[in-house]
């Protein structure tokens, strides 16, 4: 009994040590990060008329992100983002080499649950 005590105490002692000693990671939210864009983040941020508060790569990019979408979808691209993988005849090509696979196998397993010997209860 006492030694069942001592390995519950070390082994709560060692949980709580792993969980209170992990070093926390700040590099995202840092307060040297705040408000530091550069000159090239600025004159970017000028192009694309973002505020001036707003300024940082993650707002830089989500705005060139955006203004890609809506160039190929409404420019190059007729199709636009939303096309789908398949067209037509290849749908149904698919659907039909998938039920022929899925339907072989249930035909299978059900063929071979019918050889089964049926136990008297």
């Amino acid at each position: 009994m006492k030694q069942q005590l001592i390995i519950i105490a070390a082994a709560t002692a060692a949980g709580i040590l792993a969980v209170t000693s992990v070093p926390q990671s700040y590099a995202q939210y840092g307060a040297d990060s705040i408000g530091t864009a550069t000159q090239e983040q600025l004159l970017r941020c000028e192009e694309l008329e973002i505020d001036r508060n707003q300024c940082n790569d993650v707002t830089i990019l989500a705005k060139e992100r955006l203004l890609y979408a809506q160039k190929t979808t409404y420019g190059n691209n007729p199709d636009g983002s939303g096309t789908p993988y398949f067209k037509g005849i290849e749908t149904f090509t698919v659907i039909g080499v998938l039920g022929a696979i899925f339907g072989g196998v249930a035909g299978a397993f059900y063929m071979m649950g019918r050889k089964g010997k049926q136990v008297p209860v």
